[in-house]
């Protein structure tokens, strides 16, 4: 064995060896972009609430939760009232509403009913708060949302203390 091309190669696998740390070491450090809104934390949730000017909402359609407390993920949107699914998985979602006189609303997922409510407080009239809650497995830009069918079932309100809520949450 010739020991000047040892002393070459010796030369070549450190040199190696050094790129391969700092290529290592930049690779660890490294966070990509993933596309998406989803926070390093992995953790997607909101809760947004009923604006008190916009109780009773005379409209059919998607009900808008413009009082945004947490939007970790930024999956919801107060401007259109829709959760848009930024990463695949299994979410929780929860509506409560105050209601006085009759309410009805549902959970809509990319235009199918998932679950629904109607409560009334009728003859009789009085604040009352009625729920609905679900369990549904979303793909990446799945849309959700709180649907209401329009005049004589919309008696849905905000006060500063009662509020309608709509919240939902990444399990897992």
């Amino acid at each position: 064995m010739d020991l000047g091309n040892t002393s070459s190669l010796h030369q070549t696998v450190l040199q190696m060896t050094k790129t391969l740390t700092t290529t290592s070491s930049e690779v660890m450090a490294y966070e990509p972009g993933r596309g998406d809104n989803l926070p390093s934390t992995g953790t997607v949730a909101f809760t947004a609430k009923l604006n008190v000017d916009d109780s009773y909402p005379c409209h059919s359609g998607v009900l808008k939760f413009t009082t945004v407390l947490v939007n970790e993920g930024e999956g919801y949107s107060p401007d259109t009232g829709i959760f848009s699914c930024p990463v695949d998985g299994f979410y929780h979602f929860t509506v409560h509403v105050s209601v006085y006189g009759r309410g009805q609303c549902a959970i809509f997922k990319n235009r199918e009913k998932v679950v629904s409510l109607y409560h009334t407080s009728l003859p009789d009239k009085c604040s009352q708060v009625a729920s609905m809650s679900s369990v549904i497995k979303l793909s990446k830009q799945d849309e959700v949302w709180v649907n209401i069918w329009g005049p004589g079932r919309n008696d849905i309100f905000a006060t500063q203390d009662n509020d309608t809520v709509f919240t939902g949450v990444r399990l897992g």
